[in-house]
């Protein structure tokens, strides 16, 4: 998601809605990973699902719009000579979003998690915007094991995972704001890093957009520095050096996420990239860990 064209005064909530840029080429990396990491832990029992930003829920696709550059690009994607993974994510947006040639509603992450965990998970969904919120508690009406609350999942995080660790035999949380301040990325390192702490066994997904290497790389430089061992995946479908709206790329950071769980993801990447660069072809994949990353069982 691209940074809100309007502005904001200081200390006020931002005026952000992510409408424009759902199913966009960010969305489509994000829930990739997110629907294979949840694919891998449902098989556990009990799992907790928290999001800090769980938005509407699902949106409405207008003719055009940045989903054209995402999941327009994917959605002839049949299963044949594709990654398992992208298939099995196009498939689920399809089922839940409908559309005939192209698509009439792009489901959100809560829609996504909600379909891909067993009935003993539990969903816990922060939204600020009170709009935003309105709609997503009134598209989880029927959904029983979904908790819209309304407040700074950010701030929520470490008390939730704490909460969520005893009872639950996987946790998995995403971590995914609007970045419409620049202090959010550097709020994030602290955020991150105290969650690690709060559930050393959960699995922590971190999104964020690329339009150039400067604050991604000084978020990684913070969580090392704060003692965070993850793995970083970060896809650019346009070059940095064009200059634009909307996103370059975008990348996700992943503490203790399931084994296997990483290389599924960077073996679907240039799928997604060959099928979303908008210039020439020209796309980009940087995999790389650090801390002392430890895997999953």
């Amino acid at each position: 998601m691209s940074p809100p064209r309007s502005r904001y005064r200081a200390g006020t909530v931002p005026d952000y809605s992510h409408r424009p840029h759902a199913g966009n080429v960010g969305d489509v990396w994000k829930h990739c990973a997110l629907v294979e990491v949840l694919r891998r832990v449902a098989e556990r029992g009990r799992v907790a699902y928290l999001e800090t930003h769980a938005g509407e829920g699902g949106y409405l696709l207008g003719p055009t719009g940045e989903w054209s550059e995402g999941i327009g690009r994917l959605w002839a994607t049949r299963g044949d000579g594709e990654p398992v993974a992208l298939g099995r994510y196009v498939d689920l947006c399809r089922r839940l979003g409908g559309g005939g040639d192209r698509p009439a509603q792009y489901p959100g992450s809560p829609a996504l998690a909600a379909a891909v965990l067993g009935r003993n998970a539990r969903l816990e969904l922060w939204e600020r915007d009170q709009q935003a919120f309105g709609r997503l508690t009134a598209r989880l009406a029927g959904e029983r094991r979904a908790r819209p609350m309304h407040g700074d999942g950010l701030a929520a995080l470490e008390t939730a995972l704490r909460s969520a660790g005893p009872e639950a035999d996987a946790v998995v949380a995403l971590i995914d704001p609007p970045y419409g301040e620049k202090a959010d990325w550097h709020r994030l390192p602290g955020v991150l890093s105290r969650a690690a702490r709060a559930a050393p066994r959960a699995c922590l997904l971190l999104w964020y957009p690329v339009k150039s290497l400067t604050r991604p790389n000084a978020m990684v430089a913070r969580l090392e520095a704060a003692g965070v061992a993850g793995t970083l995946a970060e896809l650019i479908t346009t070059p940095l050096e064009h200059r634009r709206n909307r996103l370059n790329g975008s990348g996700l950071i992943l503490v203790c996420p399931p084994v296997g769980a990483v290389e599924v993801l960077a073996a679907t990447a240039p799928a997604i990239g060959e099928r979303c660069a908008t210039v020439g072809g020209a796309w980009s994949f940087r995999l790389r860990s650090f801390g002392a990353v430890a895997g999953r069982g």
